[in-house]
C-alpha cells in the first residue's frame, strides 16, 4: 500500500511562528509575508479609525486621516524625514526594498482545521523536507518512507504525521484530458500536451470536515507527473511555497524576473532555491522555453498595481508575467489579475500575440477590483496603500480586468472561449476570503474576510461572464469550468467538457 498526505492538511513555509499573526505570513507572499509586516502594523491605526468613522465619513476626511497616520510613531519611523511626494511622506528605501536575507525559511507549518504542527527546519534540511512531500504526492511506499526516516528530523516528522492520522492510502492520479486543460481552481490550471504537462500557479487548499464528501479540493496527489510550473506573480494565492513543496525538486519552474526583492515583489528564484529546488528560471517578457512538445512564453503583466495610473515610486511594481502556452493541438493564455497600469494595457499584448496566430482559450480573471485605495487595509492589498498619491486615495481604481475586459481580451487574441478564473470558485477558497460565496457553500470566512455573497466590483460570480457574453452577442464564448473539471480540445469541433468522478460540482448557482 502506498501512502499520501491527507486531503485536509495544508502546508505553509514561514520565516517565524512565534505569534498567531506570523502563522499567516507565508514567506513567498510579497504583500502578506514577513517583509511587509512593518507597513501592515503601521496601518493598523488607520484601519481602526476607518472602522470607527464608517465609509462615508472616512472618504470625506481622507486627506487629514492620511496626514494623521503619517505622523503616528510607527508610520513616521518608516519615513525618510519629512520628504514628500504626491502629497505623501516618502518611505525609506530599505522599507520599500527590504533586505531579502533578513527573512529565511525556518518553519514548516502543517494544519488540519484546528490541529496545527510547527516544524523547525534548518537551512540544509529543506531539500529533505521537499523530497518527503514530493514522494507522498506521488504515493510513498513504506520502504521509501523508511529510507527517508533514516534522517532523524524527517523520521520524527513522519512519526508525527502518522500519529495525527495525516498519512492515508494513495489511490492514484486522475486522468487529465490531452490535449487540453484541467481546472484545479482559483488560478491553478494544468495544461496537457502529448509529451509534457504544465501547471500554472499551483495553490492547493485543504478540505474541511464540513465539505460534501463527494466534492473535495484537488491536491498534488491527484495530478500525476508535472513537467514544468509557471508562476504569474508573487502573491500568496499564485506563488505558494507550501504547494510547490509537494513537487519534485528538479521540476522546471519559470518565474517572473525580479531584479531586487521589494515590498510588492518576491524574488521567487531566491525563495525556491532556499527550499532546494534546482531548476528555477526567471523569464523576462518575450522570452520562451520548450518543455517537451509545449512552448511557454512570458508575456507582459499589466494590472494589479496600487493604482491604475502612476504610483509614488517609479521603480516599485508588483512584477509578474502573463503566459502563453502552445501545444501542437491546443493553446491557452493566462491573464491572472491583469488589466492595465501605468506601463501598458493588456489590449496591446493581445494584439501582438494575435498577429502570430489565434489562441484557443483565454483563462482570465474577471474581478475588476474597483476599489478606493483608502480601504486597501481591509483587503490583502494592505501594503499597496503606501504607493498611492494623495489625490487618488478616494478615487476608485480598476486594478484588474472585469468580465467586459476579459471578453475583449479574448476577442483580440482570436480565442474561441474565455474561462473565468483567479477568484476562488469553491468553498475552500471562499473560507479564506477569496471569491464570492454560493448560497449553499458550507462554513464561514476567516476573520476579517468579506462576508458578502457577491461584490460585483471585486468578487463577482463567474456566471457574470456568461451574462456579459449574452449581451455582447459576438466574440469568444464564456466557458465556466468548476474546480475539478477539464477541457479536452478537439480542434474545430466543440471541446469536450470532462467531469472527474469524485470531483462533481454539487452546488447551485447564484441566487
Amino acid at each position: 500500500m502506498r501512502l499520501t498526505l491527507h486531503r485536509g492538511v495544508s502546508l505553509a513555509v514561514l520565516a517565524s511562528a512565534r505569534t498567531e499573526a506570523e502563522h499567516h505570513e507565508d514567506l513567498g507572499c510579497s504583500i502578506q509575508g514577513p517583509a511587509s509586516r512593518p507597513v501592515r502594523r503601521a496601518h493598523l491605526a488607520l484601519k481602526r479609525q476607518l472602522a470607527a468613522l464608517g465609509a462615508e465619513r472616512a472618504l470625506q476626511e481622507a486627506r487629514p486621516l492620511i496626514r494623521w497616520l503619517e505622523e503616528t510613531p510607527r508610520y513616521a519611523a518608516l519615513c525618510e524625514g519629512q520628504k514628500r511626494r504626491g502629497g505623501r511622506r516618502v518611505l525609506r528605501r530599505e522599507v520599500l526594498f527590504p533586505d531579502a536575507s533578513r527573512h529565511q525559511p525556518r518553519v514548516l507549518h502543517l494544519r488540519q482545521e484546528q490541529l496545527g504542527l510547527d516544524v523547525p527546519v534548518k537551512r540544509g534540511e529543506w531539500p529533505g523536507i521537499s523530497e518527503l512531500f514530493a514522494t507522498l504526492a506521488r504515493g510513498a511506499s513504506r520502504a521509501e518512507l523508511r529510507t527517508l526516516a533514516a534522517n532523524p528530523s524527517i523520521g520524527e516528522l513522519i512519526s508525527d504525521m502518522a500519529g495525527a492520522g495525516w498519512l492515508v492510502r494513495h489511490e492514484g492520479p486522475i486522468e487529465v484530458p490531452e490535449p487540453g486543460a484541467f481546472f484545479v481552481g482559483h488560478n491553478t490550471v494544468l495544461v496537457a500536451g502529448r509529451e509534457a504537462r504544465i501547471l500554472v500557479d499551483p495553490y492547493f487548499r485543504p478540505m474541511s470536515g464540513i465539505d460534501p464528501p463527494g466534492y473535495p479540493p484537488v491536491q498534488p496527489r491527484d495530478l500525476g507527473p508535472i513537467d514544468a510550473v509557471l508562476i504569474t506573480h508573487s502573491h500568496g494565492d499564485h506563488f505558494h511555497l507550501g504547494s510547490l513543496l509537494q513537487l519534485p525538486r528538479d521540476t522546471r519552474i519559470f518565474v517572473p524576473a525580479v531584479e531586487r526583492e521589494s515590498l510588492f515583489s518576491t524574488n521567487c528564484v531566491l525563495r525556491l532555491t532556499q527550499l532546494g529546488f534546482t531548476r528555477v528560471e526567471p523569464l523576462h517578457w518575450g522570452e520562451e522555453r520548450r518543455v517537451g512538445d509545449v512552448i511557454v512564453r512570458a508575456l507582459p503583466f499589466h494590472g494589479e498595481q496600487p493604482t491604475d495610473e502612476q504610483g509614488l515610486y517609479p521603480d516599485l511594481f508588483n512584477e509578474g508575467n502573463t503566459w502563453l502556452v502552445r501545444t501542437p493541438g491546443f493553446s491557452a493564455a493566462f491573464f491572472a489579475d491583469a488589466g492595465h497600469d501605468s506601463r501598458g494595457h493588456m489590449r496591446a499584448v493581445c494584439d501582438r500575440v494575435r498577429d502570430e496566430g489565434p489562441v484557443d482559450v483565454l483563462f482570465c480573471g474577471v474581478r475588476g477590483f474597483k476599489l478606493k485605495p483608502l480601504f486597501f487595509g481591509f483587503t490583502t492589498l494592505d501594503a499597496f496603500l503606501v504607493d498611492v498619491p494623495q489625490d487618488a486615495l478616494t478615487r476608485p481604481q480598476q486594478l484588474m480586468a472585469g468580465p467586459e475586459e476579459a471578453l475583449e481580451f479574448g476577442e483580440r487574441l482570436g480565442a474561441r472561449y474565455v474561462v473565468p478564473c483567479a477568484d476562488g470558485g469553491a468553498p475552500w477558497y471562499w473560507r479564506e476570503g477569496m471569491g464570492p460565496r454560493y448560497p449553499d457553500y458550507p462554513g464561514e470566512p476567516v476573520s476579517g474576510a468579506s462576508t458578502l455573497d457577491e461584490n460585483p466590483d471585486a468578487d463577482p460570480y463567474p456566471e457574470r461572464l456568461e451574462q456579459v457574453y449574452r449581451q455582447r452577442r459576438h466574440g469568444p464564448r464564456a466557458l465556466l469550468l468548476r474546480p475539478g473539471e477539464g477541457l479536452r480540445w478537439r480542434g474545430r469541433k466543440a471541446p469536450e467538457l470532462v467531469r472527474q468522478p469524485g470531483f462533481l460540482w454539487p452546488f447551485g448557482g447564484p441566487p
